[in-house]
């Protein structure tokens, strides 16, 4: 982790200083404002840095222990980044909408994505053309619509360990839901948030795209310390065939076993 002078540096230079007006600011949060620019308030970076710390510091330990971190990012600014960084490290994300129940019924959820991959087996089976034109077209639909709203779950198969959100306020179906179950919350508060909806946050500017970009770059850099792509020398020796030469100059596969 930077250092905090290096860090608040970073927060300013992205604009995520900028709070909330005095109208919407959650009382909770007022001891988190460093002073005011007329009706805007001007968040203290210096405390955000340090919950920056605590806040990764837990990341770190739940990644550390192969721990589901649900990651839920409904806004514009956020979406497409939370989405992007999902796809390419695999973990589960929400960026539609968060549906009810999602946490609490998740029984009834995960058949939901049992039968998405039903569909999605079926229309991959060579046993697909033996439908109607019209019902491969159903079947098709069917799979997309689902995969729309349940996407960045599919891999799912138990309720998260943690949930990460973007915008307390603006997932707060998510939070309570998390908070009936007993799922600690981590997030990006803004100053209309309520501190007391989450176990750790950072309270820092959550609607400008290029801090989500930032943060999840962090959350890139724990999350790949614990979980390391593979690389095709690493699969050589771990059991995948490669090729080896005869004397006779012909190939043969063989196997290396550690």
């Amino acid at each position: 982790m930077e250092d905090n002078e290096q860090l608040i540096s970073q927060f300013s230079e992205k604009g995520l200083h900028w709070g909330s007006r005095r109208s919407f600011i959650h009382p909770k949060m007022k001891k988190f404002i460093f002073t005011y620019k007329g009706d805007l308030a001007v968040i203290n970076l210096q405390k955000s840095a340090e919950l920056w710390e605590k806040t990764f510091a837990a990341l770190a330990e739940l990644f550390s222990q192969n721990k589901t971190v649900l990651f839920v990012a409904t806004q514009p600014v956020a979406e497409t980044v939370v989405r992007k960084y999902g796809q390419e490290l695999g973990f589960p994300y929400i960026t539609t909408r968060w549906l009810g129940g999602t946490i609490t019924n998740f029984d009834t959820f995960k058949k939901r994505l049992d039968y998405l991959k039903e569909l999605e087996a079926k229309v991959a089976s060579p046993d697909f053309e033996k439908y109607t034109k019209k019902e491969r077209g159903l079947i098709q639909k069917e799979a997309a619509e689902i995969k729309e709203k349940f996407d960045g779950m599919v891999k799912m198969t138990a309720m998260p360990d943690a949930v990460f959100v973007f915008c307390g306020k603006k997932h707060r179906t998510a939070l309570k839901e998390a908070k009936r179950k007993g799922i600690k919350v981590f997030g990006i508060f803004g100053l209309e948030d309520n501190p007391d909806e989450a176990h750790l946050f950072v309270p820092l500017n959550d609607n400008v795209k290029i801090g989500v970009e930032f943060v999840m770059e962090k959350v890139a850099e724990v999350y790949a310390k614990f979980h390391p792509k593979k690389d095709s020398a690493n699969e050589a020796g771990n059991g995948v065939k490669k090729e080896t030469k005869k004397p006779d100059g012909k190939k043969e596969d063989s196997v290396k076993i550690d």
